[in-house]
């Protein structure tokens, strides 16, 4: 049996009743951050953009654009809430996919549940599958295949967003395979784009593409049965000398979801800046530090990381998001990084300015290099009255070793909530997420998700 017809297989056959005890709820505290973010994202610049174009190539109007008074076909609001929930870079990322894998899962699961008016339960067991296969091919591929230049979220986003998408259409084996041997053609998306809008753009795409491969194979197109292992396949195209085998025969045993987890964003960033942020918001608290006083900041990181936060001098808002330099530099300034540290324009601050030339970012070959660790750091200061501090190696919170407070992740729902809806709707709706398997139709959240932007 090929690895895609075997995929195909846990994808038609997995029932929620075959997952572990925690995936469901790991799946609703995903969705009510994921629908935050999404929320949050709706009036960005880059949103807006791409709904200009929805709206100007017109779509059946089924699917509900979160935060907006548009209704459109599913790809396309599968791309749009895509797009809108990674505007921020403040959704969920996993270590197994090297990623983000809710804004894509969600996106597409939400838009192709709502035109088939599915339920709850059929939504969670959609995310579960297309996670699942996500992290199977990432397990099997990565770090090579990330390193090299791919966005994951995007590449095995796609792949994941077609095996979501396949189950939730109701699509049989055959079908479903040919879905995921379309998705393996349609799946793409470089990191060179970090820092620019086709970055959160990226994950819209996975979304609209697993939605679009469904689409097309349930209506009777077809694509190859080796399209991901075969000699000129997904995997020798994009992962070199991995092997699909292990991966794939550990579907069903091994639950990613559970077993490596999903990491929630504290701050609005690339989740490789997490670390350091968290280490310098402490030092700065526990030491009274006077960012003046700082002649140096000194960040360790994986290998990894720099060709990811490549932008030392950054000059937009986006690309803050992937600059050790300004992040921790703002850490420092002003004691926490949120939504309002990255108001679009240049850096403002003459004091964040100063203290970014200041900052060095370095690999460490000391850190530990497991996937689950690639985003630890080590920070060292060095103050101008001769004195060294240092902390780490160390995670943030929010990674599954450390995972945030239930309290803590409605927080972050209602303040990004909060940009697009009054707050009892936002209040409702977490309530809602709260027994997300048990609506009878996904329509009774969607409908609550409108809002006033155009």
């Amino acid at each position: 049996m090929s690895a895609t017809s075997r995929l195909a297989e846990f994808i038609v056959e997995t029932a929620l009743g075959d997952t572990p005890t925690d995936a469901v709820s790991a799946v609703r505290r995903a969705t009510l951050d994921t629908l935050g973010v999404m929320l949050a994202g709706a009036d960005e610049p880059v949103a807006r953009i791409v709904r200009r174009v929805a709206r100007d190539e017109g779509g059946t109007p089924l699917c509900t654009v979160l935060g907006t008074r548009l209704k459109t076909a599913p790809t396309w609001a599968a791309l749009l809430n895509g797009v809108a929930g990674h505007a921020h870079d403040f959704d969920d990322t996993s270590f197994a996919i090297m990623g983000h894998p809710s804004v894509p899962l969600l996106s597409a699961a939400l838009a192709l549940g709502e035109a088939e008016m599915v339920s709850g339960e059929a939504i969670v067991a959609g995310y579960v599958v297309g996670f699942e296969v996500a992290a199977a091919l990432g397990s099997a591929v990565n770090p090579g295949h990330y390193t090299r230049g791919w966005h994951a979220t995007s590449t095995l986003g796609t792949l994941g967003c077609a095996a979501a998408a396949a189950r939730i259409a109701g699509l049989d084996a055959a079908r479903t395979r040919h879905a995921l041997g379309i998705a393996a053609s349609l799946a793409s998306g470089l990191k060179e784009n970090f820092g620019s809008m086709t970055k959160p753009y990226h994950a819209g795409h996975a979304a609209r593409n697993g939605v679009l491969a469904a689409q097309l194979a349930r209506d009777g197109l077809t694509a190859s049965g080796t399209a991901l292992d075969g000699a000129q396949g997904w995997v020798a195209a994009f992962g070199a000398q991995a092997s699909l085998d292990k991966a794939v025969e550990a579907l069903g045993r091994t639950w990613h979801l559970v077993a490596s987890g999903i990491a929630v964003k504290p701050y609005p960033s690339c989740a490789l800046t997490h670390a350091a942020i968290e280490t310098l918001v402490e030092l700065r608290r526990r030491h009274a530090l006077d960012p003046a006083a700082v002649a140096a900041v000194e960040v360790g990181v994986n290998r990894v990381v720099p060709d990811v936060l490549a932008h030392r001098n950054p000059s937009t808002a986006l690309e803050r998001k992937f600059s050790m330099e300004f992040c921790a530099a703002a850490a420092l300034v002003d004691g926490r990084v949120d939504l309002a540290s990255f108001e679009d324009g240049p850096v403002r601050d003459p004091r964040i300015l100063e203290l970014m030339a200041r900052v060095r970012m370095a690999v460490d070959p000391s850190l530990p290099d497991a996937l689950e660790q690639h985003a630890w750091s080590r920070v060292t200061l060095r103050l101008r009255d001769g004195r060294t501090i240092e902390a780490g190696p160390r995670g943030a919170q929010g990674h599954p070793d450390r995972p945030l407070s239930h309290d803590a992740l409605r927080a972050k729902f209602f303040a990004c909530a909060s940009r697009a809806l009054a707050a009892a709707e936002a209040e409702g709706i977490a309530e809602q997420v709260e027994h997300l398997e048990h609506i009878p139709d996904i329509r009774a959240l969607t409908s609550r998700l409108a809002g006033d932007f155009e």
